[in-house]
């Protein structure tokens, strides 16, 4: 975090006080647990100081209470990894499972409470990306042991799933053009299956993208999944910052 602060990049990390020391703006250490413990909104933030290398950092500490039912499995899992490690979980320690302590460093004109913990709660998505690669780009079906081969042949593979962002973007206005928004769900792994699976066709000569946008509308039954009744994650992330990118056309930030 640190880091990012010196470099003027933006960035949100998941705290643990235990290993993960703030201070106050006068230098004092921060008690991270009375802060939490004080009667107040379920989702707060305060300004904070960090050090790295002999310098000071402010950054902002933001927290997020969780539900009872998550509260308790949280509380589980500490108890579990204390088990396992041979040590005792403290009240303190499980006082903070029952929270979502981040720091960032994004700048709160721009970025609310609200939209920084939307942010931490998207970082899925981006697991998912990685996730979906290893299947759809065949990288555990490498033909070649060879070092120089494979680092070839996945560079290749890479470059291939850039170039099928575009005919991803093609098949995700599918949702939006055959059917309302809230009855359907594109799945995000068929969707880029199929732009891989165009994409090696036009290699070969035996499909082409216009055949693909002529037969979209036909598509719309094999990439949709059904209502559901559980909120479908990346469809609400995307639209989102969708609505971030209206309200902030000319101040968005990266997120590192």
């Amino acid at each position: 975090m640190a880091l990012a602060v010196r470099q003027h990049a933006a960035g949100g990390v998941r705290l643990s006080p235990a290993t993960f020391p703030l201070e106050t703006e006068a230098g004092a250490p921060c008690n991270v647990l009375r802060w939490l413990r004080h009667q107040g909104s379920a989702e707060r933030e305060g300004q904070s100081w960090c050090r790295w290398e002999g310098r000071r950092y402010r950054v902002r500490l933001v927290a997020a209470k969780l539900d009872a039912q998550a509260t308790l499995a949280a509380r589980r899992r500490a108890r579990r990894q204390a088990q396992k490690a041979g040590r005792t979980r403290t009240a303190p320690t499980l006082t903070v499972a029952g929270w979502v302590l981040l720091l960032t460093t994004l700048d709160a004109r721009t970025w609310t409470t609200a939209d920084v913990l939307s942010v931490y709660r998207a970082r899925w998505q981006v697991a998912l990306v990685l996730k979906k690669m290893k299947p759809l780009l065949r990288l555990n079906q490498l033909r070649t042991k060879h070092p120089t081969s494979v680092d070839a042949t996945v560079r290749a593979l890479l470059i291939g799933w850039a170039v099928h962002e575009g005919t991803t973007m093609l098949l995700r206005t599918l949702r939006s053009a055959t059917a309302p928004p809230a009855l359907t769900v594109v799945s995000s792994w068929l969707r880029s299956g199929l732009a891989l699976d165009t994409r090696r066709q036009q290699v070969q000569g035996q499909w082409s993208e216009a055949r693909l946008q002529a037969c979209r509308s036909r598509l719309r039954r094999f990439l949709c999944s059904r209502p559901r009744r559980r909120a479908h994650q990346e469809t609400t992330v995307r639209a989102w910052l969708e609505r971030r990118a209206l309200s902030h056309p000319t101040r968005q930030r990266q997120v590192a």
